[in-house]
């Protein structure tokens, strides 16, 4: 098996098959549970305190069936876009990778969660490993009363995390790095199998910039799942947020990067399509800097780097950017682009899956 299609070195081969064919059995034996509606809950919200009656808030669940970056976020904050045009309330729900506790509360709060304020600020966000009590908990609260029989869930990240019911799967396929035709983890990409995809409601290929990547992973799709995908899309920069060392903050187009030397850095599950989306926009990319997905960088790192390498300007993600120390002192220029996801087809098919999970939403409130 090639480098590029198992996250650990192949000289430890003799060690990650025989693992991967225990998670294998592990994952095999678990979506057979679930299958059977065994471990499963659906969502329901008390109405009012005190009250008989109960909220079952529809939920949606984006996810993949693989390790690394395939693209969620941008893709979950654009349904929950979807989602509040239509004038319900998005509630993204989130596991909460590396979390930290609100003081003495129940809350938690995580790098995803800081971007989400960002990219989907009309969405409440609730972080916690037990998402079922995480969102009963939110939705129950004296707060949640006047939006949560409008709530509609989006969970991040949930196609392997079957434990709350769900109206809706979609799940992501990166163009890039399909991977479907590999290992499960760690002998390679898959969080499970790759037949597992046919139980997606939609499979969206994304970063799908490239014609051959495309076709590529649309044939590994229609192979794993028996049907085709439903969608394509690619991530692009909307604009950037330019911000200097004197510490002042603009907005820039993307063009502003045409020729402009910078460190490009990212932590993240696929930091090849960052370098390449910043050569593509025309910057002179003088290094990449890399850390495994979700670690964070420091501005002290990042400006000995720049240094290093004799530029003033580091290119930085925003999912990497909201995990940064203080900026009140720079000796560089950040920039953060503004990611967003376009589509080049079934925009329409999407949309519609959509609007019948809020059908959903209408007919319990209306039972």
């Amino acid at each position: 098996m090639p480098e590029s299609r198992r996250p650990l070195p192949v000289w430890l081969a003799p060690l990650t098959w025989p693992m991967a064919r225990f998670y294998a059995a592990a994952v095999a034996w678990r979506n057979a549970r679930w299958n059977r509606g065994k471990g499963l809950a659906r969502l329901a919200i008390q109405r009012s305190h005190g009250g008989a009656e109960t909220l079952a808030p529809p939920v949606i669940s984006i996810g993949n069936v693989t390790a690394g970056g395939t693209g969620k976020s941008p893709c979950v904050a654009w349904c929950a876009e979807v989602v509040a045009s239509s004038g319900a309330q998005p509630v993204i729900a989130l596991r909460g990778y590396r979390a930290t506790r609100v003081g003495d509360s129940s809350a938690f709060i995580s790098d995803e969660a800081a971007e989400y304020a960002w990219t989907a600020p009309m969405a409440r966000v609730v972080v916690g490993a037990r998402r079922h009590e995480a969102l009963v908990a939110e939705l129950s609260s004296l707060a949640a009363e006047n939006w949560r029989h409008r709530a509609v869930v989006l969970l991040d990240d949930g196609f392997q995390h079957r434990q709350l019911a769900r109206d809706l799967d979609v799940v992501l396929v990166d163009a890039t790095r399909p991977s479907l035709d590999g290992d499960v983890l760690p002998n390679g990409w898959l969080r499970e199998h790759a037949r597992g995809i046919a139980r997606a409601d939609i499979v969206i290929l994304t970063k799908a910039d490239d014609s051959a990547q495309r076709a590529h992973a649309a044939a590994l799709v229609a192979n794993a799942r028996g049907r085709p995908h439903d969608a394509v899309c690619v991530h692009e920069w909307r604009a950037l947020t330019w911000i200097a060392s004197a510490g002042s903050s603009m907005t820039m187009p993307v063009s502003a990067l045409h020729g402009k030397k910078v460190l490009s850095a990212c932590a993240l599950g696929n930091p090849a399509h960052f370098h390449a989306m910043a050569m593509s926009a025309g910057a002179n990319v003088v290094e990449r800097l890399e850390k495994p997905d979700h670690r964070p960088f420091t501005l002290q790192e990042l400006e000995r780097n720049a240094a290093r390498v004799g530029v003033r300007t580091v290119l930085l993600s925003r999912k990497d950017f909201v995990k940064l120390d203080g900026q009140a002192s720079m000796a560089v220029d950040l920039i953060v682009p503004q990611l967003s996801i376009a589509f080049l087809e079934g925009e329409d098919r999407v949309r519609a899956a959509i609007a019948r999970v809020l059908n959903v939403r209408n007919s319990r409130e209306s039972a």
